[in-house]
């Protein structure tokens, strides 16, 4: 598949992703449409596109890039007005830099061995420790069901012979992300 095509599957992916995500998050009662909003499960769509696009690690990173700029367009073009500058600044710079990392994560997940089980617990880790962040400081029924699809994801994602090392990483990637949000959280 060239790049081009890659590319173009990719923003398509996104953009559906992100419609779909913004119309959820409109229709959905506060406590659950956080599920929708959060960055963190955003990431999961720029995972399968690295995973189902991209071949190579690199291929896998600009799939994942791509895919979080598409769900970033329909969620910024609405969310925009009501939106801090800086705080779109940051979705504008950090979101794709996640992407590509996710995406990444996703090709080499695909891969034997060590590598693509470390990778596989990347984004199911991310999902995870937001889901911990939420549970811990946050309240409501959404963050326990975010845990449960982090859980899912990381069997869906890892492959049988290599789910201890992915279950190691993506404990690690849970402290780390949890850790995250509570700094974000902290900036005024």
């Amino acid at each position: 598949m060239t790049v081009a095509r890659v590319t173009a599957r990719a923003l398509v992916l996104g953009l559906v992703s992100g419609v779909l995500l913004t119309v959820t998050h409109r229709l959905l009662p506060d406590q659950w449409a956080v599920l929708a909003g959060t960055s963190a499960l955003w990431g999961v769509v720029s995972l399968f596109a690295g995973r189902r696009l991209g071949g190579r690690t690199v291929h896998g990173a600009a799939a994942g890039l791509t895919a979080m700029v598409g769900v970033l367009i329909p969620w910024l073009a609405i969310h925009a007005v009501s939106t801090p500058p800086a705080e779109l600044a940051l979705w504008m710079i950090v979101g794709p830099v996640a992407g590509a990392i996710c995406g990444a994560a996703g090709a080499m997940s695909r891969m034997p061995g060590r590598r693509g089980a470390l990778a596989a617990g990347v984004v199911p880790g991310i999902v995870g420790g937001e889901a911990v962040y939420g549970l811990l400081l946050i309240g409501g029924p959404a963050w326990g069901l975010e845990s449960v699809l982090a859980a899912g994801l990381l069997v869906a994602v890892s492959r049988r012979g290599g789910r201890l090392r992915a279950l190691g990483s993506a404990a690690v990637l849970v402290a780390l992300a949890a850790a995250a949000c509570v700094v974000y959280d902290s900036i005024p």
